[in-house]
């Protein structure tokens, strides 16, 4: 019985800790950008912070994302927001943004689970401001025309040939992730005759890329102009990206999953070393994605993991969760949150008793209030399987969302 007290009584004090060292916020809905004035001391050093989620189909967490984005710009001078969507189709769909709606950017630019009303006005604030919107994944995340009508704004020194050549990368690409897609989302085996077929559009692509990227060479050679200059080192890392995700795609699930990681990890240092030397950068992307020492059995390691020691000395991690309520798996379906275990992240977080809860992980001493953040402890992966990480490890700060919801979406595609 004596251990019993005690355990609880370790229990009860974690809880107080935390309430002590937390920031309590306002559901997601009223909660306005200006009341992450806490993050100015926290991030102060940092020229990256990496905002994590815990599922991409979260209302709340699009709401809080994008009230952190709003402060980290507005008030903070953070100017770039890196996706976890198509480098070119983010680019291109920010090049472009004055012709669209604001509705059409945000379709054109990312991939459609996260084409919500919710971030409507993220992707509004993109338009009027300095603000600036690229990807970092090499997997297709719009449509085919994106690219090509970015490319065609440079037709007076880009010639009918060029534009042609990536009209065919594009078409094709697309097609082959869809049709190759529908066998890997049914786990059905692909006819041989379809192999064969993609197997020549490789070879071609192969074939047609480097002529391409040989053509952009000379035309960086011969240019004076520096932003048009950077505008074809960014098509050649388009291009090359496309190739990337033509020789890879169709591998097994877990190989892909680590190639893709690799690539978006060489895509985000281009774009902090190279693009954007001297900006200050957001990054969106799930949580597992950004963990900073994560590695599992199967040997896959996240983005955040193995990105330069460079780069993560500049960065601040912070992941969201969530406690209860009801979300949708990538291909909508709906389903409800399982209730979080006893001692897990969410438990403690959700004891606090308030509608948002943040607490960061990055000043703190390991004291017995706060032994769980440093010690193996469970979270709950999209809301229902138990996942043991060491949370100081891996992040330097957590969101708790008490309660979530599905996001209204604007369009479903079959492209993730």
């Amino acid at each position: 019985m004596g251990i019993f007290f005690r355990e609880k009584e370790k229990y009860l004090n974690s809880i107080e800790w935390l309430s002590k060292n937390s920031i309590q916020l306002r559901e997601p809905i009223e909660c306005m950008p200006e009341e992450f004035e806490f993050l100015r001391h926290i991030v102060k050093d940092k020229r990256i912070v990496w905002l994590g989620e815990n599922g991409h189909n979260i209302r709340e967490h699009n709401m809080m994302k994008s009230k952190i984005i709003e402060f980290l710009h507005k008030e903070m001078n953070f100017t770039v927001l890196a996706f976890e969507s198509g480098l070119a189709e983010c680019h291109s769909a920010n090049e472009l943004k004055e012709e669209f709606t604001d509705e059409d950017f945000l379709k054109n630019a990312i991939y459609s689970l996260w084409a919500t009303k919710e971030n409507l006005s993220l992707f509004q604030l993109m338009k009027k401001s300095d603000l600036s919107l690229i990807g970092i994944d090499s997997n297709p995340s719009s449509n085919p025309e994106l690219f090509v009508k970015f490319v065609q704004q440079l037709s007076s020194i880009v010639s009918e040939d060029v534009i042609e050549k990536i009209e065919y990368i594009e078409a094709g690409a697309y097609k082959w992730y869809y049709q190759l897609g529908q066998y890997k989302a049914r786990r059905k085996k692909v006819p041989a005759e379809m192999l064969r077929e993609f197997a020549k559009f490789k070879e071609k692509a192969s074939a047609v890329i480097a002529d391409l990227e040989a053509i952009h060479k000379e035309y960086m050679f011969d240019l004076e102009n520096q932003e048009l200059v950077r505008q074809f080192k960014i098509i050649l890392r388009c291009l090359q990206n496309r190739l990337y995700f033509i020789n890879h795609f169709h591998n097994n699930y877990r190989t892909y999953r680590k190639v893709r990681e690799k690539r978006m990890k060489e895509n985000l240092e281009w774009v902090c070393q190279e693009l954007y030397p001297d900006e200050k950068i957001i990054i969106w992307a799930h949580n597992l994605h950004i963990f900073k020492q994560y590695k599992t059995f199967t040997g896959f390691e996240p983005l955040g993991a193995i990105v330069s020691n460079e780069i993560k000395e500049q960065s601040y991690y912070l992941g969201l969760f969530m406690y209860e309520g009801e979300i949708h798996t990538d291909t909508g379906q709906p389903y409800k949150i399982e209730k979080p275990p006893k001692k897990s992240l969410e438990d403690y977080m959700h004891q606090v008793q308030s509608p948002a809860l943040f607490t960061d992980f990055s000043q703190l001493e390991k004291t017995s209030e706060n032994k769980w953040i440093f010690t193996k402890t469970i979270f709950l992966e999209s809301g229902t399987m138990p996942t043991l990480f060491v949370p100081r490890d891996q992040l330097d700060g957590a969101l708790l969302v008490e309660s979530v919801s599905p996001p209204e979406y604007l369009k479903r595609n079959k492209n993730k």
